[in-house]
């Protein structure tokens, strides 16, 4: 009998989702640090691409805003960005890499 492995309570995982503004938002959890991620398309000629990821600490103002060809490079840009002013600013540590498996899971990216 195979046993039961234990849950990661630090493991990343997306604890709500929902339509909000020009697209989706998306609260993670992870290393006990809450992140909301709001992905939206292009709104403007003017925009500088397709994608445009916001990232931020709960409800806050967004930390980081990038943009990006597709949902998976803004987001991306916006996990580089993160950790660079995470390291300044003092902004919790997320595994990106584990955000982004967290967000294909439910095909937002």
């Amino acid at each position: 009998m195979k046993e039961k492995p234990e849950p990661n309570e630090h493991a990343v995982k997306i604890t709500q989702q929902y339509r909000a503004r020009n697209g989706m938002t998306y609260d993670l959890k992870g290393e006990g640090h809450r992140l909301t991620v709001h992905i939206s398309p292009r709104e403007n000629a003017s925009d500088r691409d397709d994608w445009r990821v916001d990232a931020s600490i709960g409800s806050a103002d967004p930390v980081v805003s990038e943009w990006g060809s597709s949902r998976a490079i803004a987001l991306g840009a916006a996990g580089r960005a993160w950790s660079l002013r995470a390291q300044t600013d003092g902004l919790p540590a997320f595994d990106w890499e584990a955000v982004a498996k967290a967000l294909l899971a439910v095909r937002a990216i």
